[in-house]
């Protein structure tokens, strides 16, 4: 999903700063988007860790300028019915999601509050309304929203918008290998069911949907200025 929200930038114009913990994949996005013409640069790393963000934050403003926008995607799940969960994977999860939405607002922001301007776009999930072995999932992206509803408060009055996109199950990555149901179906998603093409039962959203919510059109770039502390739910389950 994260990949297919920086082609959207690209496309859009963008210079783009990639994120992930995984080197191999930073490495791959970033010529990806050099290839389709964009100027990208890749941060492979943690972002639960403080000094790793700003480190980056300091590099993507001396090789472009200051950021003007943000998403935040990290994310992990480690589903487990209430009695399973354990400390630490309720603790990877929420920091994942939870943590690393914080301080990269809190490292980004000031530089779009000093510019009079800027866009901070978050990743929850319908997942936030409850869903079977869920629990630290769950927990962790309605944190985030309410996390956003909060920041989007503070930083509007210096002309920076702070809004969510809530997916529901997206055809893409961990959701194409994850039971359909509840823990004890072992069928796993089919590519015809991830694409849509099973009818009107259509269940997943694709990355171009997500994609197209996170990074607006430019033509409607007048209205999104208008949106403050928002959730967009996309798709369902």
């Amino acid at each position: 999903m994260g990949r297919a929200v920086c082609r959207r930038l690209v496309a859009d114009g963008w210079a783009v700063g990639v994120f992930d913990i995984d080197a191999d994949a930073t490495a791959a996005t970033v010529t990806e988007l050099c290839e389709l013409g964009g100027q990208a640069s890749g941060y492979p790393g943690d972002l639960t860790d403080r000094e790793f963000v700003a480190g980056a934050a300091r590099d993507i403003t001396e090789q472009f300028e200051a950021p003007t926008a943000l998403v935040t995607l990290a994310g992990a799940v480690r589903n487990a019915v209430l009695s399973k969960i354990t400390d630490e994977d309720f603790s990877l999860v929420l920091d994942t999601h939870l943590r690393s939405t914080l301080l990269c607002l809190q490292i980004f922001a000031p530089a779009m509050k000093k510019a009079g301007h800027g866009k901070v776009v978050t990743t929850s999930s319908v997942a936030a309304r409850g869903t079977v072995a869920g629990i630290s999932y769950g927990a962790a992206k309605g944190g985030i929203e309410a996390l956003t509803r909060s920041a989007a408060i503070e930083l509007a009055p210096f002309g920076v918008t702070v809004n969510c996109v809530a997916p529901g199950v997206v055809a893409t990555g961990m959701f194409l290998n994850t039971p359909r149901r509840v823990p004890g179906r072992a069928a796993r998603l089919d590519p015809d069911e991830a694409s849509g093409r099973t009818g009107r039962d259509r269940r997943l959203c694709e990355l171009p949907d997500v994609a197209g919510i996170v990074v607006r059109d430019r033509a409607d770039a007048d209205r999104v200025r208008r949106l403050v502390g928002r959730s967009a739910q996309i798709g369902f389950y």
